[in-house]
């Protein structure tokens, strides 16, 4: 039996930053067996689209499914707080989507207040994200970023809580 883990992301796939900085953190932090977990990754293209994503998401689960019977797939969205604490939109929109999540049965991450935010310390304007994610990846930054800080139950300043949510996975094995 295999794990197909579907990541569903704010980025473009012509951006990918988002993914960047989450696969850096499963490689750091968790080992797993590489021919028992496959990655997939679906791009929402701007947050507000996360309930269209449906149809890929069940492509992807399907052609996994078709695979092996004994395939299971996991969904996990992923999304930045941005200005949760001062805009009621920005919190509102939150709480939607966590709702979708509980509704479908799907795993909701945070990025608090956004990914850079969270693995950088910094916000980062759109049109240098892809080559900020580039050079993260590339100097091996990860190395300086702390496992609590990953681990986070509540929203919080450059924290998110993807470590807890991984750690739920039973293939994924923290390091």
């Amino acid at each position: 039996m295999g794990l197909q883990i579907i990541f569903v992301v704010e980025t473009t796939r012509k951006c990918n930053s988002d993914w960047i900085y989450i696969k850096d953190t499963i490689e750091h932090f968790y080992s797993y067996e590489r021919t028992q977990v496959k990655f997939s990754v679906v791009y929402m293209e701007g947050k507000w689209k996360y309930n269209k994503k449906e149809k890929e998401i069940n492509n992807l689960i399907s052609q996994y499914r078709a695979a092996s019977k004994n395939n299971q797939s996991k969904v996990i969205f992923c999304f930045d707080c941005d200005d949760y604490d001062i805009n009621q939109e920005d919190a509102d929109f939150l709480n939607g989507a966590k709702r979708y999540c509980d509704e479908k049965e799907y795993e909701f991450v945070w990025f608090c207040k956004d990914v850079e935010q969270v693995y950088l310390g910094d916000k980062v304007v759109d049109d240098q994200k892809k080559k900020t994610a580039a050079k993260f990846k590339e100097r091996k930054l990860i190395l300086k970023v702390s496992q609590k800080q990953l681990s986070a139950n509540n929203f919080r300043a450059n924290s998110s809580n993807i470590m807890l949510v991984l750690d739920r996975i039973g293939e994924l094995k923290r390091k």
